[in-house]
């Protein structure tokens, strides 16, 4: 979220809105964003129609991937706060970018926790007609 943040200028130079969206309650979702300061709207989506609309899986085995294990490993070390187990953690998420005709640009379902396309590709998919 922190480099979509950073980006804020350029998606919005692109004509582009940022939307979160999550499973938690409504509670969690106050706490996660008075922790990160996000900028964005941010939907609940606490039965995941969303989710499965666009085919995010929930995996314990990929949850818990070497790659995130390094993430919390590396973040502990580097004293940066992860916040704690919240709700699923073995829900996996996603980015996508939507046009206003309502066509996918860009579908990155994640494997792992960590799997986020860079900011580069999505700012290229904004400017891709």
């Amino acid at each position: 979220m922190a480099q979509v943040v950073a980006h804020s200028a350029a998606i919005q130079a692109a004509h582009a809105d940022v939307v979160t969206v999550s499973f938690e309650t409504s509670h969690w979702a106050q706490v996660w964003l008075a922790e990160t300061q996000s900028p964005f709207p941010f939907l609940v989506d606490p039965d995941r129609a969303a989710y499965r609309a666009y085919g995010l899986d929930s995996s314990a085995l990929r949850s818990w991937s070497p790659a995130t294990l390094w993430y919390y490993a590396r973040a502990r070390w580097q004293r940066r706060p992860t916040y704690g187990k919240r709700g699923d953690p073995h829900q996996l998420g996603g980015d996508f970018i939507i046009d206003r005709r309502g066509l996918i640009r860009l579908a990155h379902p994640s494997r792992e926790p960590t799997d986020r396309p860079t900011i580069q590709r999505l700012l290229t998919s904004l400017q891709t007609p």
